[in-house]
């Protein structure tokens, strides 16, 4: 069968699993999709159906939300999971803000207290109901009048199941990236499926969010339940026919070895008619070992400089916008890398996930909305005061005292002060530097730069000649694509941790890196982090990570190991 005869078949067979999927009419539907097989394109073909636009669109990614509210945002009411249970919360409270800190604040508060409580967000997230730390956050919440991301989810859910009616009706309900949801979340999309037609998507093998109690096993259970009727998009049109078949090698070895028990069985193919031609440019995956993190930084500057202009100008392409290069790997190199050639690309961008911790303009920024807040003199105190004199303030707040009725005059006068001045400073006033910095100590020059009205200059001219380039983390790169992606820190001891008790997670974020390439991949290896030895001490001698053994060496180029000065 020549290549026009593969195209024209894969169309048709393309349009019978959308048309499948569009002309049902089952109230519940699945889909199992996999990177890059056209899910949007799949919503707005459902969501055309209906005309009064009471439709809704929920997924767990923010970066997933804008790129759907620009394709469905006529069609949809489209949000964040947390974003709609905001809205609701507000609607039915009033101004509602979520305080990502709150776990913070509340941890400490059981610290100070001297109670055995930790793991607030778990218990949340498993359904812990009857747990000290659900109580506690709750009450503590209720104190602070405040709420964070797990706990307004939960606080809604018990509103919804006393009074249903609270959430609409909808024709359609689409909820996207199934296998990112923990339990109480589905507990949430349950009470959801009796408000509207539900379509669900996922993809077991793209479960990455473990440290928040999301499980593939919640996007099996509803695949077996026998509730939803089920359909698949096998073709995918963002990656060649390399990474695609590399995938598909990834998972029948992961099976063959014992690893993805019950994993939901499914096609995944290149779609030559998009990918035909990327597929013959970029015929294999490159694979190299550095000695260490320069040499590593040395090879991505080369691969960049390298890419051709015709790559560039598609990734900038109006509407259909992509970085062109895509880093992803640990943090401790990404650190690396980001020193090395940040100067070199001035439109690289780093990004990377951290625990929310609060800093000392938390609390001035809720003084400065509401003088009376408990919340913004707790986080004041846990800058300004000592440690005997917080635990007397918040052992009195638990038997419901206002904060700043048991502060001393002094230190409420001092920062009634500070904020009356940052108010003067955020408004382009005059204010005395002197006292300022005398009621605000070391944290002067910190509130200062904060307050102070930023220049305003005129925004950085984006050149679409040269490349957009990311430095993602494995977990962070999820809901991206890119041109050209460079996989680092490939190394057993880092993807995976331990090569002779690999973890689904860990198979998972690595499909997940490699299924973000729309051109090339790279995937490289460092021997070392700097040098063999560091301060005397010889250091440890990493390996290439075993899922390369999974890969048909076929599809490999092989660079062997390469130092600095061979780039």
């Amino acid at each position: 069968m020549n290549e026009e005869e593969i195209n024209l078949r894969q169309k048709r067979e393309r349009k019978k699993y959308i048309e499948a999927i569009v002309s049902s009419k089952s109230h519940k539907k699945l889909i199992i999709s996999g990177p890059g097989t056209g899910k949007t394109y799949i919503f707005k073909k459902v969501l055309e159906a209906y005309s009064d636009g009471k439709n809704i669109a929920l997924t767990f990614i923010n970066r997933l939300v804008d790129d759907m509210e620009s394709k469905l945002g006529d069609l949809a009411e489209v949000k964040t999971f947390h974003a709609y249970c905001k809205k609701i919360l507000h609607r039915l409270n009033g101004k509602v803000e979520l305080y990502p800190y709150l776990t913070d604040i509340i941890k400490e508060d059981a610290e100070y207290l001297d109670l055995a409580l930790n793991n607030f967000d778990e218990k949340f997230q498993m359904l812990d109901e009857n747990s000290a730390e659900v109580a506690f956050y709750l009450n503590r919440g209720d104190y602070y009048d405040a709420v964070s991301y797990n706990d307004s989810v939960y606080r809604l859910l018990k509103k919804i199941q006393q009074k249903p009616n609270i959430i609409p009706k909808f024709n359609q309900i689409l909820i996207d990236e199934y296998q990112d949801f923990n339990p109480l979340e589905v507990a949430f999309i349950n009470i959801l499926e009796s408000k509207g037609d539900v379509l669900l998507v996922g993809d077991d093998d793209q479960a990455v969010y473990e440290k928040r109690c999301a499980s593939p096993k919640y996007l099996r259970t509803k695949y077996n339940s026998g509730e939803y009727e089920i359909f698949e998009l096998p073709f995918c049109g963002r990656c060649p026919e390399v990474i695609v078949k590399s995938t598909n090698n990834i998972l029948y070895n992961a099976e063959k070895n014992g690893y993805l028990k019950g994993r939901v069985q499914k096609r995944f193919i290149c779609y030559l008619g998009q990918k035909g031609h990327d597929s013959t440019r970029f015929p294999k995956i490159h694979v190299l070992q550095c000695m260490n993190g320069i040499a590593v930084a040395k090879y991505i500057d080369k691969v960049i400089r390298n890419i051709d202009p015709s790559d560039i100008d598609e990734s900038w392409k109006k509407g259909e916008e992509y970085k062109t290069v895509l880093v992803t790997g640990p943090r401790q190199l990404l650190n690396r890398i980001n020193k090395n050639l940040s100067d070199t690309y001035p439109q690289m961008e780093y990004k990377h996930s951290e625990e929310p911790k609060y800093q000392i303009t938390d609390g001035y920024d809720v003084l400065l909305r509401d003088l009376n807040s408990n919340l913004g003199w707790r986080v004041l105190i846990r800058f300004y005061l000592e440690n005997k004199e917080i635990i007397d303030i918040i052992q009195k707040s638990e038997k419901g005292q206002r904060i700043m009725d048991v502060l001393s005059k002094d230190f409420k006068q001092s920062q009634e002060k500070v904020i009356n001045i940052i108010h003067s400073i955020t408004q382009s006033q005059a204010f005395e530097k002197a006292e300022l910095k005398k009621y605000t100590l070391s944290y002067y020059n910190e509130i200062l730069q904060y307050y102070s009205p930023k220049d305003k200059k005129e925004e950085e001219q984006i050149d679409k000649t040269k490349p957009s380039i990311l430095l993602s983390s494995f977990v962070g790169c999820k809901g991206l694509s890119a041109g050209h992606v460079i996989i680092v820190g490939a190394n057993d001891g880092s993807i995976p941790k331990n090569p002779s008790k690999i973890k689904d997670i860990e198979i998972a974020q690595f499909l997940v890196a490699l299924t973000r390439t729309r051109k090339q991949c790279h995937i490289v290896s460092n021997k070392w982090l700097i040098s063999p030895f560091l301060n005397g001490v010889q250091q440890e001698t990493y390996r290439r990570t075993s899922f390369l053994n999974w890969i048909d060496s076929g599809f490999i180029e092989d660079h062997g190991s390469l130092r600095a000065n061979d780039i």
